[in-house]
């Protein structure tokens, strides 16, 4: 008997071993554009469209120029290296009350949701809020200057991480209406080695925040995911404790794949846990396929596991590597 996409996600998620390995191919732009011209339209690629569809909230909303923009917030970023960095702080003030009120999920995204939906009834969808709490705090005051404020100006960091979370539940109200599957909160508390911000920290103003975000997606009857990049072992017990679902995205230059798995495997799906740092972008095609077996062998056993790169494959990945694990993908999402 076949079973959809969405099935099969939620069966890996329930920690059971469903008939192939639920994924997503997760790669930059650029890079799609040299494999269609290699091989044609998605569809004719050696594996099958994506399991899950993620939309994600919507970072660039006003262009200044062509490497910076706008959010929602009115805060600047500028792109860089493939990515986004902040910049300009706009509150050089520790004043909670100069912090924007706004709608977090706006219209357009709610008829994306709906329109996704109606193309995609037997797909996993969900929805990805951008830069949350500690990010969203970094935003505003500038990284060293957020830093000091934990220990300097907590009044300042409680009520203005109150503000996002009163923004947040108003954005769920809305979302968690919609056929969605789930909600993943985006908020990156790991370095490359460790925490960048102390466990004692996160216990003090990130914790009963995000519990209460959780409880509302939970209550709801969807799926609960958060994205940290970087090391965050430190804090999984945290994440279990108030109902996390869904981990991502592994970096197993950040994370011991093996040594979490086997410590938490049981109690959180992992989406991700295929570096993009080495043998994937550095090594040959024979390589790099070898190194997505030996990470999904390790995380998809006992189910649990949403199969994907844990960052998209940058541009300068050799498109033979790129054709290499795309071929592995396709092989091990067959019986």
């Amino acid at each position: 008997m076949n079973i959809t996409s969405r099935e099969r996600v939620y069966q890996s998620i329930m920690h059971k071993e469903p008939d192939q390995i639920p994924f997503t191919l997760y790669l930059s732009k650029s890079l799609q554009n040299k494999l269609q011209e290699k091989w044609g339209p998605r569809s004719n690629w050696p594996c099958p469209e994506d399991d899950t569809i993620r939309i994600l909230w919507d970072v660039e909303v006003e262009n200044i120029s062509e490497f910076e923009f706008l959010d929602l917030f009115g805060c600047k970023w500028r792109r860089e290296n493939g990515g986004y960095i902040f910049i300009e702080p706009p509150l050089l003030e520790p004043d909670a009350s100069k912090i924007p009120r706004i709608e977090l999920v706006p219209e357009k995204d709610i008829k994306h949701i709906l329109q996704k939906r109606e193309n995609n009834p037997d797909k996993f969808i969900f929805y990805q809020f951008t830069a949350c709490f500690g990010e969203r705090l970094w935003n505003f005051r500038g990284m060293e200057q957020a830093l000091m404020d934990y220990l300097l100006e907590p009044g300042f960091v409680h009520s203005a991480l109150d503000m996002l979370m009163e923004m947040h539940i108003e954005a769920l109200e809305k979302i968690l209406k919609l056929p969605i599957d789930g909600v993943t909160f985006g908020d990156d508390f790991g370095a490359q080695r460790g925490l960048l911000l102390s466990r004692d920290i996160f216990l003090k103003f990130f914790k009963p925040r995000y519990r209460k975000l959780y409880e509302m997606v939970r209550s709801a009857g969807k799926v609960v995911g958060h994205h940290s990049c970087g090391d965050n072992t430190l804090l999984m017990k945290d994440f279990i404790d108030i109902g996390l679902d869904v981990f991502h995205p592994l970096q197993p230059e950040a994370m011991d794949i093996v040594k979490i798995k086997q410590q938490f495997g049981g109690d959180l799906t992992f989406r991700g846990g295929i570096g993009t740092q080495g043998v994937l972008i550095t090594g040959t095609p024979e390589a790099a396929a070898a190194e997505v077996r030996r990470s999904v062998e390790i995380l998809a056993e006992g189910g649990g596991y949403l199969m994907e790169t844990s960052k998209p494959l940058p541009e300068e990945t050799p498109v033979e590597n790129v054709m290499a694990i795309i071929q592995v993908f396709g092989k091990l999402t067959k019986n």
